[in-house]
């Protein structure tokens, strides 16, 4: 028999330095927080001294911090964290580890990254006053060598993170087809792919599908790009998902994506759409997502809420405190630059605004009620990041004033319109979603 539980959830954690102790606004984020029983966020860096190794490649910043600053997440009162993000190898397989290492010291609940595949993928159970909470994290956008390995019978797993893979092939009008196999064939593109398929070394491409080095193409009469997820990671993850429904009252799944379908940063790519209807279908109560640093659309699927994009709680991005020689080569610098100079360089070369921009400093906070099963309260309290302050109070999360909260709102209206999703606002700023059994 169910009883009732509730949940309250943030975008993005990504926090590199300690916040400031009783900043305004913090309690008041703090106490909305812990009216969930599960309170759910996505850690977005790693956790090391600055003492493993850099990756050739990052999630776009390398990203570390010292493992003190899990002290201002548990303040807030989360107790179930994703570590399934682009970020998680910035510092190779050791940053890993060290990160893994804090929060086990401390004793805290993670799914998203692990040892191996086994040890990535395994959902984290929550032992709540109101029942047991499941939360399966992975992530859509890793470099492949951040993928976490099976553990085979005489090989061990490769450490990584729990993935989400997908296809893209991109749909071309047959003059642009023949345009494309001629510049391939001018150019030499397919001579190592060529090669490969010759040695065995590479399977060809499917049929009606043309190869352009690791691009997809075919034709169709309406161009664009179709997505879709990878079968066998998507089937292992709706199977954990019915299996922990077995063990656990309610099933939460967050998925880190900075995929998009267009250079619009509020459009939804195909595949993301296909996996959160599955995790719903495969048992999910609740899918949460995020990765592109800004809100997105809210849709009830089947009665299940998902949130394809909760932007950020906390965004740091511009505060790193170490990077490696590879940054500074991307950006012609001398090796020995200091961080803050070389970021303030990338920033010089944003076209609108960049990390910058107001919508990466505007998000919601959702808290949600179930009984029985079915979610019968759904509240988002407007927050802030404090874009307009000085840096020490900077992309730390405040309860948004009447005017961002209703710019909030009306962006969040706009985007959820399409799935049908009907939203309030009230005077106090919190905005409900209308349920189908509350609708008017």
């Amino acid at each position: 028999m169910f009883s009732q539980m509730s949940f309250t959830v943030s975008g993005d954690a990504l926090i590199l330095h300690r916040l400031p102790e009783n900043y305004p606004g913090r309690q008041a984020i703090r106490d909305y927080l812990r009216r969930g029983q599960a309170r759910i966020t996505n850690l977005e860096t790693t956790l090391t001294k600055g003492d493993c190794c850099p990756s050739t490649f990052s999630g776009g910043t390398w990203l570390t911090a010292e493992k003190d600053v899990l002290e201002d997440l548990e303040d807030f009162g989360f107790n179930l964290y994703s570590i399934a993000n682009n970020h998680m190898l910035d510092f190779s397989y050791g940053g890993l580890a060290s990160t893994l290492a804090a929060l086990r010291e401390r004793n805290l609940l993670f799914s998203g990254a692990g040892e191996n595949l086994a040890q990535a993928s395994r959902p984290a159970i929550a032992e709540l006053p109101s029942g047991r909470v499941g939360f399966l994290a992975l992530t859509s956008t890793f470099d492949d060598s951040a993928r976490a390995g099976i553990q085979g019978p005489y090989l061990p797993g490769r450490p990584g993170i729990n993935p989400m893979r997908h296809k893209e092939i991109y749909q071309i009008s047959p003059e642009h087809m023949r345009a494309l196999q001629e510049i391939a064939e001018a150019a030499d593109v397919k001579v190592k792919n060529k090669r490969r398929h010759k040695t065995g070394y590479k399977l060809p491409a499917e049929n009606g599908v043309f190869e352009f080095r690791e691009m997809l193409f075919q034709t169709s009469d309406q161009e664009g790009k179709i997505t879709t997820a990878n079968a066998q990671d998507l089937e292992r993850t709706c199977r954990s998902i019915q299996t922990m429904k077995r063990s656990v009252d309610y099933m939460v799944v967050m998925l880190h994506s900075h995929e998009m379908k267009s250079d619009n940063m509020e459009d939804i790519d195909d595949f993301i759409f296909q996996c959160a209807h599955a995790f719903v279908e495969a048992g999910a109560d609740l899918v949460i997502g995020g990765g592109t640093h800004q809100l997105k659309g809210m849709e009830l699927y089947q009665g299940v809420p998902v949130f394809y994009s909760l932007g950020n709680f906390i965004y740091q991005n511009e505060f790193a405190r170490i990077l490696p020689p590879e940054f500074m080569d991307k950006y012609h610098l001398p090796y020995d630059t200091d961080p803050m100079e070389a970021l303030a360089v990338r920033r010089s070369h944003a076209k609108n605004g960049g990390q910058q921009s107001k919508e990466n400093y505007l998000s919601v906070l959702p808290y949600l009620e179930y009984q029985n099963g079915r979610v019968t309260k759904i509240e988002l309290l407007p927050i802030s990041l404090g874009y307009q302050y000085t840096n020490g109070f900077k992309a730390i999360p405040y309860p948004a004033d009447a005017a961002d909260a209703a710019e909030i709102f009306q962006v969040l209206q706009r985007l959820s319109a399409p799935f049908g999703t009907v939203l309030q606002q009230g005077e106090n700023g919190i905005i409900t979603v209308a349920l189908p059994h509350t609708a008017p």
